[in-house]
């Protein structure tokens, strides 16, 4: 049985680009669960949050495309999955997340023109694109018990604020090859910009040892409600933003808001 890719994210996270990549270099069939939601909704004359609105109370529509999802793990075919619960439903799959943060989420989806994904202006899309996070996310728990914006549920997550699709498709093509090989793989890379600093000096012997590419340890990231908390690895991420790389290699954990003052990169600039 061939291995297979699950591609989950945020909304206007690139996945449907990314994945024309991975199509290509891979050889790999594609399956979407966003292009049979889009055309439920518009066969019901919905928008797409309507939609995800009225399935809180109709669960039967997720059932019935998560039925398919769970199929998928029998084909012995390499496929990319893109759809929210394939990581839960279809066995043994690379499980991949694109992360972004909200802002570049609704510009992009109001780029993408896609008929009810996107209000008149920036503002009222970034709601509506909250909105739409949080009813998935109450949907899902409701329904099947798990919690799609835990990030830890993932063998890999890629932030896709700053990458390129190109830089964010080879991220994933390395991280499974190595997954191929060893199932315990586990990796993040998230922008520096998104990254919230802890508001301490950093030691200036860790920095210079960072600085000329010596330092082996990986910083570590507390993820909370889609913003990231540096918990350990001040110095490497320092040297990753000053670089101006388009995302850092860490550790990823889950936790509460760490105490203390933090600062956002991207707020700094």
């Amino acid at each position: 049985m061939k291995d297979k890719i699950s591609l989950a994210g945020d909304l206007g996270s690139g996945k449907s680009t990314v994945s024309e990549i991975l199509i290509e270099r891979l050889g790999a069939e594609y399956y979407s669960t966003g292009a049979i939601v889009r055309s439920v909704a518009e066969r019901r004359g919905m928008t797409v949050v309507e939609l995800n609105k009225y399935m809180e109370t109709h669960p039967e529509l997720d059932h019935e495309i998560d039925d398919g999802i769970a199929k998928l793990s029998d084909e012995d075919k390499l496929l990319i999955i893109d759809s929210r619960m394939a990581w839960h439903f279809t066995r043994g799959t690379f499980k991949v997340y694109l992360s972004v943060d909200v802002e570049t989420s609704a510009l992009r989806i109001m780029n993408a023109n896609r008929k009810g994904e996107h209000a008149a202006t920036l503002e009222e899309t970034i709601a509506e694109t909250k909105a739409r996070r949080e009813s998935e996310k109450k949907r899902y728990f409701e329904q099947y018990g798990v919690n799609i914006k835990d990030l830890t549920n993932y063998d890999l997550v890629v932030d896709t604020t700053v990458a390129t699709p190109l830089e964010v498709a080879e991220c994933i093509i390395d991280g499974f090859e190595k997954w191929q090989t060893d199932k315990s793989y586990r990796a993040a890379y998230i922008s520096t910009e998104r990254i919230n600093f802890p508001d301490d000096e950093p030691d200036e012997n860790k920095m210079a040892a960072a600085m000329a590419g010596e330092l082996t340890e990986l910083p570590t990231l507390i993820e909370c409600d889609g913003e990231f908390y540096l918990k350990d690895g001040l110095e490497a991420a320092l040297t990753a933003s000053f670089e101006m790389k388009p995302f850092i290699k860490a550790n990823l954990v889950s936790g509460e808001v760490p105490s203390g003052k933090f600062v956002k990169m991207k707020n700094s600039l």
